[in-house]
């Protein structure tokens, strides 16, 4: 019986080849692109599952409020860790990460070129930080590797990177040059594991973890904890409710040590909450999460990817349903045959889905062939190396197994149950009588609804587009063009080092400006809190004020373009009388409350000499970061203030247009003369800023290619269905244009019916839409709004595809001669 199937299916394959392959064409499109994105959400979703023990290991986070400043945050203090770990039996380990930063790791073998590279990938932690996590290592003990100064754990990438295939066990490695030698090997982490790193190094190496190891508010750790029992919602929420006494048995006094009094701040509605974070759910927190590691993915790009990929799915079984529907229209007379044959109802359903299935499987195939071609442009697109192997793991290559099944049954369980359920006598005439049967109004729903996600889909691209363009055009409130960063300035050594450094590159041509500072927007800022003197006694000023400062010179504000609105700039005098100076932003001392802000003071509790700070100029407002986050209260700082340990590590040089070659070249070659040995690195500040938006230029490529494919599905199925049409009204048409009808109405004729069913699609799309973009640009502080002409735009362009779709169709038709249609009925 079967074969009998698939030699029927076979023949009706080749008799209508033409809708045949544009069925097996729309769906292979639509496979493809949904195999490709459920690619990569498989991917997202499978961070840190390669790890035995996630299910029990939490980041540990902090839900912050201080004044006006809130979030939640994994970056935590120094003796948070030791705490849980000692206090609460629930939890198993404790150990902390540091995030060194880049470093210059240096191997001098002999008989050898020395090899010097600038290394990112640079972490100090706890001796139990790879027991609690339990990477596999190749040599060396996880609990002991680090428990001694000095130590180093390589992963085995590097060891083959420094040693090649020599024995890397006991030998000697320069990191910023500090010897270390190495104690053990990692396997090399695999790219969906949240933490990433090259080296570690012992804790205990790192002056400033001692220096703050009192601290709760030098928060530049990571800390992780692994439980005794998986961590559940509930496991968690029952931990996390201790936590707060022991907030108040220990932190109070460092706040005291810093002149502040933790329990009154509370009481006014402050918070210090410690919280825990599932590891295998930190990859796609749902939490705003402010964090140092670089690998945290976006979960709701993800779920807008897995929509999307769904939608496309569906436009494309839609399609098939629909043309499969249409065509199995004049195959009533067929049926009609077979049942007065003695055919059973069973036999018809069956045939129908083996002609289904048969089809649904040479879209599979031809799917996987277009995957297969285009995964390195999905690489590039998603910046993930995939290989072709990764298409066919376990969990991608069980869906696609049950791909042909699920589109298959889709497509062909409605023509098959709708035309095999009717007697012998009815089957003759639903095929008499096609053009107005039942069937209409089902693909009449079905058009609708293609079109529907199709301009939802223009309009989200559209919009997406419109808001990341907005965000790279508009102005962070300082000059970003022409501006080069040298990296790493802290190399050059003392500061009067960096001072000559500097003069240097001013003497180059070409070069207007030099300053250097600890970071640099967007790179990041050091954020601490400072209490506000009493101003005004009629006004209440903000006791505890989140700043995120600078640290850097009188050129700190030309070179970056920032405006000065009252008061004045550090001086030029190497910062005599400048020491206790502050610049501030208008945020920060919105957020104050002063009036008057010039000449007030701030004090600095973080060092232990309680340093004060007299304003002495207010800057304009300027972004240091994504639009999506509101202006943060900024204050700068001169160097000779020495607010915090960190040297220089940027110097940035503003440039005439059209020199930035040549002044690379000769920084170059004066890096190498000044400090030899250490890689030159560089950057520039437009480019810096346009990587903040890496997220939303990923989403609006996908976007944008999906929303072409929706619309090619949706039309590939237009297209057949107006030849469908067409075909069935062939008397009609011939009448009309012996008795007068011109070819553009009887185009209009053809093409009004669809027309509408796109006009209804917009009715439709356009709130719904409308709705969902408004939510997603919620999440931008700064955004563009929706406008009339967006909806419009979108509105046109579905409606001159179809008319050009249905069209080509309608006009062939209208030429043909009458009579060859009137003697074909």
């Amino acid at each position: 019986m079967w074969s009998n199937h698939l030699k029927i299916a076979l023949r009706n394959f080749r008799r209508q080849a033409f809708f045949s392959l544009i069925n097996v064409s729309g769906l292979a499109v639509g496979l493809a692109a949904c195999w490709l994105i459920a690619l990569f959400v498989w991917h997202e979703h499978s961070f840190d599952q390669q790890l035995p023990l996630a299910d029990r290991i939490c980041a540990v986070a902090l839900d912050l409020k201080m004044g006006d400043q809130q979030g939640l945050t994994t970056n935590t203090p120094p003796p948070l860790g030791l705490r849980l770990a000692a206090d609460f039996p629930e939890i198993e380990l404790s150990a902390r990460s540091f995030h060194v930063g880049s470093a210059v790791v240096k191997q001098n073998a002999p008989g050898h070129a020395p090899l010097v590279f600038n290394e990112k990938g640079v972490m100090a932690v706890d001796t139990g930080f790879l027991e609690l996590f339990d990477f596999p290592m190749t040599e060396g003990q996880a609990g002991t590797v680090l428990d001694r100064p000095g130590g180093l754990v390589l992963t085995e990438k590097m060891v083959e990177k420094y040693f090649g295939k020599s024995a890397a066990m006991g030998q000697p490695l320069s990191i910023n040059d500090r010897i270390y030698t190495v104690t053990g090997v990692v396997k090399n982490l695999p790219a969906t594991s949240t933490l990433q790193f090259d080296f570690l190094l012992p804790m205990a190496d790192f002056r400033a973890v001692d220096q703050f190891a009192w601290s709760w508010v030098w928060l530049q750790m990571d800390t992780w904890v692994r439980l005794r029992q998986p961590a559940t919602a509930e496991s968690i929420t029952s931990l996390e409710a201790k936590f707060p006494a022991m907030v108040r048995t220990y932190a109070p006094a460092a706040y005291a040590r810093l002149g502040q009094n933790l329990e009154e701040q509370l009481r006014k509605g402050d918070r210090l909450d410690v919280k825990l974070l599932s590891l295998k759910s930190l990859h796609l927190s749902d939490a705003e999460l402010d964090s140092r590691l670089g690998t945290l993915g976006d979960g709701q790009q993800v779920q807008l990817f897995g929509i999307v990929g769904g939608l496309i799915l569906l436009l494309a079984c839609v399609n098939f349903m629909n043309l499969a529907t249409a065509r199995s229209m004049k195959r009533g007379r067929e049926v009609g045959v077979r049942k007065a044959l003695g055919s059973q109802r069973s036999a018809l359903v069956s045939q129908f889905l083996t002609e289904s299935l048969l089809v649904s499987s040479a879209a599979v195939v031809l799917a996987m062939a277009l995957v297969i071609t285009t995964l390195p442009y999905f690489s590039r697109l998603t910046e993930i190396d995939w290989v072709t192997a990764d298409l066919f793991s376990p969990p991608i290559i069980g869906w696609v197994l049950a791909l042909p099944l699920l589109t298959g049954l889709l497509g062909g369980l409605y023509p098959a149950f709708y035309l095999s359920r009717f007697k012998a006598a009815e089957a003759f005439k639903t095929s008499l009588g096609s053009a107005k049967s039942g069937h209409t109004s089902f693909r009449s729903g079905l058009v609708v609804f293609q079109f529907t996600v199709s301009i939802a889909l223009m309009l989200g691209s559209l919009v997406v587009f419109r808001q990341l363009e907005f965000a790279r055009k508009k102005s962070p409130g300082l000059q970003r063009e022409n501006v080069l960063i040298v990296k790493n300035a802290r190399y050059l050594g003392e500061p009067s080092s960096t001072e000559a450094f500097r003069q240097q590159l001013l003497q180059m041509p070409g070069v207007k400006s030099v300053t250097h500072s600890t970071f640099l927007p967007p790179m990041g800022s050091f954020g601490d809190f400072y209490e506000p003197e009493q101003g005004d006694q009629n006004h209440a000023v903000l006791q505890n004020l989140s700043l995120s400062s600078y640290m850097s010179d009188a050129d700190f504000v030309p070179t970056l373009g920032l405006e000065l609105l009252a008061g004045r700039n550090f001086g030029r005098d190497n910062g005599i009388g400048d020491s206790t100076s502050v610049l501030l932003n208008e945020t920060a001392v919105k957020t104050i409350g002063w009036e008057k802000p010039l000449g007030k003071w701030l004090r600095y509790p973080g060092n232990p000499s309680n340093q004060r700070f007299q304003v002495v100029g207010i800057l304009r407002d300027f972004h240091i970061g994504s639009i999506k986050a509101p202006i943060e209260p900024v204050a700068v700082f001169h160097e000779s203030s020495r607010t915090y340990y960190t040297h220089a590590i940027y110097l940035a040089v503003r440039l005439q247009p059209g020199v930035e070659k040549m002044v690379i070249d000769k920084t170059s070659a004066l890096w190498a003369a000044t400090v030899p040995g250490t890689p030159f690195e560089y950057d520039f500040l437009d480019a810096s800023f346009a990587r903040l938006y890496q997220s939303e230029a990923k989403t609006t490529a996908v976007l944008s290619i999906f929303t072409l494919l929706a619309l090619f599905i949706g039309c590939l199925g237009l297209f057949a269905l107006a030849a469908f049409t067409a075909e069935q009204r062939t008397k009609e048409i011939g009448i009309r244009k012996v008795l007068g009808a011109s070819v553009a109405g009887i185009t209009t004729l053809l093409a009004r019916d669809f027309l509408k069913l796109v006009l209804i699609s917009i009715l439709l799309a356009c709130p719904l839409a409308a709705w969902a973009l408004h939510k997603w640009l919620q999440d931008y502080a700064y955004r563009i709004e929706l406008q009339g002409w967006m909806f419009a735009l979108a509105g046109l362009t579905a409606v001159g595809v179809a008319f050009l779709t249905v069209s080509f169709q309608s006009i062939k038709a209208a030429l043909a001669n009458p009579v060859k249609s009137l003697r074909n009925e």
